[in-house]
């Protein structure tokens, strides 16, 4: 984890990783019975701009199950968006990184 929060927002600029993590966002959410239009959400390049977007998606209807898929715990975020999006990066960046170790 350590590695992957010293790093991860250079692997944003990357735009294979940044598509593997709309693909999760889009089935996590969709998991949670949130639909997100996937055109909308790429047009969203930067980490605070996709951030806002998820806050957004959430406001009127949080689910405690979508923060079950994620894995984020029930609690107060200052920026619920922005560790959706963290949470979600970690989730592809391990998935990457195992995948290449083998």
């Amino acid at each position: 984890m350590e590695k992957f929060q010293v790093n991860w927002t250079t692997l944003w600029n990357e735009e294979q990783f940044r598509e593997k993590t709309y693909l999760q966002i889009i089935k996590d959410f969709s998991l949670a019975g949130l639909e997100i239009n996937s055109d909308n959400l790429k047009q969203n390049k930067t980490l605070e701009e996709l951030a806002a977007y998820l806050e957004i998606q959430i406001a009127n209807d949080p689910r405690p199950q979508l923060l079950y898929i994620i894995d984020l715990k029930e609690q107060q975020y200052s920026n619920l968006g922005f560790a959706i999006v963290q949470r979600i990066a970690f989730k592809v960046y391990l998935r990457l990184h195992f995948s290449q170790s083998h």
